[in-house]
């Protein structure tokens, strides 16, 4: 039987800072109906001012139309991705900066380009993570940043 002492030996091993490293966390939720409704305005240019030729690619149904549920959850790893990355409000990175690709396996992959991938080189990026999930009217993101540097 463990007792309090064996606890809180835990608690203060755990509590110790890790040396100059830091995991960044992002994640956003997306009405997937305000995804549609722009598709269905502003179409195809809609569809590529937020996404890479490659994101569009791997979001294309047998007919040949786009899954919004799957757009959906690339746009909220996009905001994801900007909010683990602490871009300031006042600043925009481009969207194609961010993009998430399918790996062979089919899971998802955080690509990051131009300006993105310049926050990622100040802040020592040594591996991303990110998850997409949609269910019903909602998709989500969530993106984890494993950094060298605070």
């Amino acid at each position: 039987m463990h007792g309090p002492s064996s606890f809180s030996n835990f608690t203060v091993r755990a509590r110790r800072p890790a040396r100059s490293a830091a995991t960044r966390l992002g994640t956003d939720l997306v009405w997937i109906p305000e995804i549609e409704q722009s598709m269905a305005r502003f179409g195809l240019r809609y569809l590529q001012r937020l996404f890479t030729a490659r994101e569009l690619h791997d979001c294309l149904t047998a007919d040949g139309s786009h899954r919004s549920a799957s757009l959906a959850a690339r746009f909220a790893a996009k905001e994801a991705t900007m909010k683990a990355l602490a871009v300031a409000a006042n600043y925009a990175l481009p969207w194609h900066a961010i993009a998430v690709h399918k790996k062979n396996n089919g899971s998802p992959v955080l690509c990051l380009t131009g300006a993105a991938r310049s926050l990622a080189q100040q802040m020592q990026l040594h591996e991303a993570q990110v998850s997409l999930s949609h269910e019903h009217e909602y998709a989500s993101a969530t993106v984890l940043l494993h950094c060298r540097r605070r």
